[in-house]
């Protein structure tokens, strides 16, 4: 009886082991605690807004990205376009950080949105500023274009010559827009204006570009990563393991740090 009793006593035990053994297998592995960045890139002349703003949107509303990285190689393009879009970024970094990363060309417009985003970071050799205006007029034979309207075309008095007042008018036009180019930069990387005028427009490599306070550090990917983690981390006051890089629904790239 007593062997009987004992016996039964391990079966119940095995028993016992066996489940509490199927339980914790049974439990999904730990989440590492992660810092999901949305990786934007702009890669173009600056020719139409949709495309970045719809992204920008997209992470700025979902609340599981913790950054937003804007990889930036671009000469530039409509002002129109730039303005709205660094007035997006101003409106996405009240939500979370917006780094910019500048590859190769941050300049004129594009740099106008590099300006906007909460960090700006580029390899030593990347160009940067150009913070200035250009209008090329047609190159078409006056003698055949008609309008209506004193100033929709200029008026050529002959070759590579247009009318003086002509000429008078698309220069102020060019010079109220380049005040409202600095005043922007003046006002997102807090530079007086007249230090932003007096750069005439000149494009400087990245490393001079930090002295003038154009942007904030050189660097390259790496450095990238180590501000996310730093402005993230201080935001939800932990230190992440992994970090995720999400460049679409179908390209996720992690990184164990």
């Amino acid at each position: 009886m007593k062997k009987l009793y004992c016996l039964y006593a391990l079966i119940i035990c095995i028993f016992t082991a066996q489940s509490e053994i199927k339980m914790v297998r049974s439990q999904p592995p730990a989440e590492q605690s992660a810092i999901n960045i949305g990786y934007i890139s702009l890669t173009k002349p600056i020719e139409d807004f949709n495309d970045i703003v719809r992204s920008l949107k997209k992470h700025a509303d979902d609340p599981s990205i913790d950054c937003i990285v804007l990889h930036i190689n671009s000469p530039g393009g409509y002002p129109g376009d730039s303005q709205v879009i660094a007035d997006f970024i101003v409106w996405a970094k009240q939500t979370k950080p917006v780094i910019a990363f500048i590859s190769n060309s941050g300049t004129s417009g594009a740099y106008w949105i590099a300006a906007a985003c909460t960090w700006i970071i580029a390899p030593e050799t990347a160009h940067i500023g150009s913070i200035g205006v250009v209008s090329e007029l047609p190159k078409k034979n006056p003698n055949i274009t008609f309008t209506a309207g004193r100033y929709k075309r200029p008026h050529y008095l002959g070759k590579g010559v247009i009318d003086p007042e002509d000429a008078q008018v698309i220069q102020e036009r060019l010079d109220l827009t380049f005040d409202i180019f600095c005043e922007n930069i003046s006002k997102l990387r807090t530079i007086p204006v007249e230090v932003i005028r007096g750069l005439e427009a000149q494009v400087f490599l990245a490393s001079q570009a930090v002295e003038l306070g154009l942007i904030d550090e050189t660097g390259t990917i790496q450095q990238v990563f180590d501000k996310t983690v730093e402005l993230v981390s201080y935001r939800k006051g932990s230190a992440p393991e992994l970090l995720r890089v999400i460049a679409s629904p179908t390209e996720i790239f992690e990184f164990a740090l």
